[in-house]
């Protein structure tokens, strides 16, 4: 924390601002797909929310004598082991549940805003005190009373709750921006069903290999439609930038490109080979053919990233005959008709599956005539740009909610209690 403590703030520790709750040690043999009360354990908790999708419940006999473990809205949840990204907030909408052990929930104590309390838990200083506690384990695992001896600069009751509003009004707008997300995919998921079988104005179909689809279409084997179908180079890449960006499975992610994280290899291969036989173009197709039985298939359109670019050997570089457009390969290969494909291809091994290029090759997709072919295409991509647009928003807000945080949150900016606006009163 900083030395100087804010004018007006006072120096204390989190022990001062929240009492840490441990969770309960239930038994797994209470446990049940469904039941009186969900137990949530550190699984649960995703992106601020509580996800009972793979909840386990127990029956009411079984929580007799546990009133404190019972969890109400507006408490914070947070995993204290692991990832610290791991935390919730309990809505109405959650139902009955209780704190499974190794979750830990805030309190908020006399004059602290429970609210601010969550955000001074998430802020950066707060997030550097949990990380050196558990500096030198394998994994990272918190106590209550270690928590509650973090040192924390506390600002007064009446500007921890503009703070608090200030920050949760920017979680709104997130929360409303990723549904506007969700709802795109759905759109989008539903329109490339819809095209993709039934077309465009048809009334006549026919029966064929993917399908009912209508009578103007054919349908083709995946290879007719490619040139190029090539994996990898495999290689021990590095996280350093030692000459030329290594594109893995890890950067495909959601059908799109990814370039968060990139790994790196030498431009003049130590092992002789040419590196620029697997150099990317914009508009190539990369499939993952090598991984999980639940990641295999993922695939994403190649994008230029302002730099060359080469892949490793779990990924298949396709590229498209000129008649046919990587946007409609790629919309087919997002379809779940084609990924049931993939699965029924692929050959499970001890860690991992695979699937050959020569079966890829064999697989049968719906090929309308061109003009239809482009108008879907078309239909269907400008959902895709709208998606994208929106979670450069998404990105957008997460960066000003981090900002502000890092201000607010140290007493850097100061706010104006006595009005709406956030007053930009630079500290020293």
């Amino acid at each position: 924390m900083s030395n100087t403590v804010p004018e007006g703030w006072a120096s204390g520790i989190f022990g001062d601002l929240a009492k840490v709750q441990n969770g309960f040690a239930f038994k797994s043999s209470d446990f049940s797909d469904s039941g009186f009360a969900a137990v949530i354990r550190m699984s649960n908790l995703k992106a601020g929310k509580i996800d009972l999708e793979d909840a386990k419940f127990v029956s009411a006999d079984s929580l007799e004598g546990l009133d404190k473990f019972k969890l109400t809205p507006g408490d914070f949840l947070f995993g204290m082991s692991g990832s610290l990204d791991n935390y919730a907030w309990v809505r109405e909408q959650d139902g009955c549940c209780y704190l499974n052990q190794r979750v830990g929930c805030l309190r908020a104590k006399g004059d602290s805003d429970p609210l601010f309390t969550s955000y001074c838990y998430l802020s950066e200083p707060v997030k550097m005190e949990i990380i050196g506690l558990a500096a030198g384990a394998a994994q990272l695992n918190i106590s209550s009373s270690q928590l509650e001896s973090i040192s924390v600069d506390i600002p007064p009751l009446h500007e921890q709750q503009k703070i608090a509003a200030i920050l949760s009004s920017v979680d709104d707008v997130i929360e409303k921006t990723r549904a506007q997300i969700d709802k795109l995919k759905d759109l989008k998921t539903g329109m490339m069903q819809e095209l993709l079988t039934k077309g465009i104005g048809h009334t006549a179909f026919k029966d064929s290999p993917v399908g009912r689809i209508p009578d103007s279409w054919d349908v083709k084997a995946l290879g007719e439609l490619t040139s190029l179908i090539k994996s990898g180079l495999s290689r021990r890449i590095s996280s350093q930038d030692i000459g030329i960006p290594l594109l893995i499975s890890g950067n495909i992610k959601h059908g799109s490109l990814d370039t968060t994280e990139l790994r790196y290899w030498y431009v003049d291969d130590p092992q002789g080979a040419n590196t620029s036989n697997y150099m990317l173009n914009d508009g190539d197709i990369l499939m993952c053919f090598i991984n999980s039985m639940s990641q295999i298939g993922k695939s994403c359109i190649f994008r230029d990233i302002g730099r060359p670019a080469i892949y490793t050997t779990n990924l298949f570089r396709i590229v498209p005959k000129k008649d046919y457009s990587s946007e409609y390969l790629q919309m087919i290969f997002m379809t779940s008709r084609f990924q049931n494909e993939i699965q029924l291809i692929s050959k499970p091994a001890v860690n991992q599956a695979s699937f050959t290029k020569s079966d890829l090759e064999q697989l049968y997709v719906p090929v309308p005539p061109t003009t239809e072919r482009d108008l879907i295409t078309k239909a269907v991509t400008s959902i895709g740009d709208k998606i994208l647009a929106t979670e450069h928003r998404l990105m957008g807000l997460f960066g000003i909610k981090k900002s502000l945080m890092q201000d607010l949150l140290t007493g850097k900016v100061r706010v104006n209690v006595d009005n709406n606006n956030l007053e930009a009163r630079v500290a020293g």
